[in-house]
């Protein structure tokens, strides 16, 4: 899943009340740390510097314990395009790259398979065990099989729309909304069956506090649709009818836990069942097990944002920031979206049980 970098953050919050969240702990160390001229996302703005004695110095969470680290960076994939969006790994490791409009497949090797030309910019995109691809747009989704051809284009799917992540599991497509911070559940054909999870709704959940357009969602082997609550600095479990389950995760700037206004931004999971998250701010992509217990680093904020002016460059709203797209393979490697050097990079497990 990839947000929309041409979508501030202001403009964003203002369509929901629920903007509110912002004004949370994690909010205010997230801004305090995007106001640092050395934050790998912190762009010039017309604000005067804050009184160093209001300044949180974060430099200390940017270097990462040696000790921490379980992978390390092997190669990267150019993606060939200036916008890259988004990532997914699929059949036989297909490598499913989305970006301006459109969607590339590579092989294993590396071959194109097949391009997909789009109207729009792909927000995210999941392959099914059956073989097809779903694509979200930013109002809607669309399905295609494993050569690229059309199957369905899904209908818009309300006012204030804004997809930023679908998943497939139990016959139901998911499309996480962060225009209206709620889950769409869809049958196997793209009809919107129910909703859940709004702030004030009586359904039974927690709400989504979603400040920024970073929303994520993952349908797990263990029949539970996993979804990233980034506002609360957490992950939640639900059934396949969105009956909340559980959740984990913490408000630390602390690498166990998760910092700044809406952290992670993006997660996925290994064959195994733990999971990888990434997030934003501090640029950081972290190891968990299968009850979300912190185990390690797969790459810190000094290996992932290495040229601060090619980052700056690439974020087109420094307010909002950007994170890595995340996915991963057979072989457990850990694939980054790179929105700065338009690259997939690949980092591989130093063992075999990393």
């Amino acid at each position: 899943m990839k947000n929309d970098p041409k979508l501030n953050r202001r403009k964003f919050v203002s369509n929901s009340a629920i903007g509110l969240g912002l004004l949370s702990a994690g909010g205010l160390a997230g801004w305090l740390a995007t106001g640092r001229k050395n934050n790998p996302v912190a762009g010039k703005t017309n604000r005067p510097a804050l009184d160093p004695r209001f300044t949180y110095d974060v430099s200390r969470f940017e270097r990462t314990d040696p000790a921490l680290l379980r992978y390390s960076e092997r190669s990267s994939i150019p993606t060939g395009f200036p916008d890259p969006s988004c990532l997914a790994i699929g059949w036989d490791d297909t490598t499913f790259i989305g970006g301006d409009q459109s969607v590339k497949a590579l092989s294993r090797d590396g071959d194109l398979q097949f391009t997909v030309s789009l109207t729009q910019r792909p927000q995210a995109m999941v392959p099914t065990a059956d073989g097809r691809l779903l694509i979200a747009l930013p109002d809607h989704l669309e399905i295609y099989d494993h050569s690229g051809r059309r199957l369905m284009k899904g209908e818009p799917l309300g006012e204030r729309v804004r997809l930023t992540s679908v998943a497939a599991g139990g016959h139901h497509i998911f499309a996480a909304d962060a225009g209206n911070r709620e889950v769409i559940r869809c049958d196997a054909n793209g009809r919107v069956i129910a909703r859940f999870g709004r702030v004030g709704a009586k359904d039974g959940t927690p709400g989504f506090v979603v400040p920024s357009p970073y929303f994520d969602l993952c349908y797990g082997a263990d029949g539970l649709l996993w979804v990233a609550n980034p506002g609360r600095h957490r992950l939640e479990a639900y059934t396949p009818e969105g009956q909340f389950e559980l959740s984990w995760g913490s408000t630390s700037m602390a690498v166990e836990g998760f910092c700044g206004c809406c952290n992670p931004v993006h997660f996925t999971r290994l064959a195994d069942g733990r999971f990888v998250t990434s997030e934003k701010g501090l640029n950081r992509i972290k190891l968990h097990d299968v009850k979300g217990n912190f185990t390690g680093v797969v790459a810190g904020t000094e290996t992932l944002v290495k040229d601060l002016d090619l980052a700056r460059k690439a974020c087109a709203n420094c307010s909002i920031g950007f994170g890595f797209d995340v996915a991963c393979d057979s072989r457990d490697r850990v694939l980054a979206l790179d929105p700065a050097t338009k690259t997939i990079r690949v980092f591989t497990p130093n063992t075999a049980g990393a």
